[in-house]
């Protein structure tokens, strides 16, 4: 097996290398301090490894409405749970990858997604 480079992204927030490792997806992402990724949940299950920096990682249950703020500093691992909306906030620049093992897919969560957008502007 060999890992595969797909594509790069990057914006403001910093970039994201799209890599492949067999069935893996793992996505290299860089975020600057201040800015804010997901906004979002998937369908499946996903691991968060903070590789450099602190963040803050909010998730929401959707089902009672409680919410969870952690802060987390590498080296550090994340589960998010299926259907889980989640945002990662840089406290400062930071790194993590992200891994799964479907096609990437996500569905904008609102409340979370907004303070991802507003920090773009």
């Amino acid at each position: 097996m060999e890992l595969q480079f797909e594509k790069e992204s990057s914006d403001i927030r910093g970039k994201i290398l799209v890599l492949r490792y067999g069935d893996k997806r793992i996505n290299l992402v860089e975020t600057k301090k201040g800015f804010s990724r997901g906004g979002h949940y998937h369908d499946f299950e996903s691991k968060h490894i903070l590789i450099s920096g602190t963040i803050e990682y909010r998730e929401k249950n959707l089902q009672t409405n409680a919410e969870k703020i952690q802060i987390h500093s590498a080296p550090s691992v994340i589960i998010t749970a299926p259907m889980t909306p989640h945002l990662i906030t840089a406290v400062t620049d930071s790194v993590f990858a992200e891994e799964f093992e479907q096609d990437y897919s996500a569905t904008d969560y609102s409340e979370y997604r907004t303070i991802v957008t507003q920090k773009m502007v």
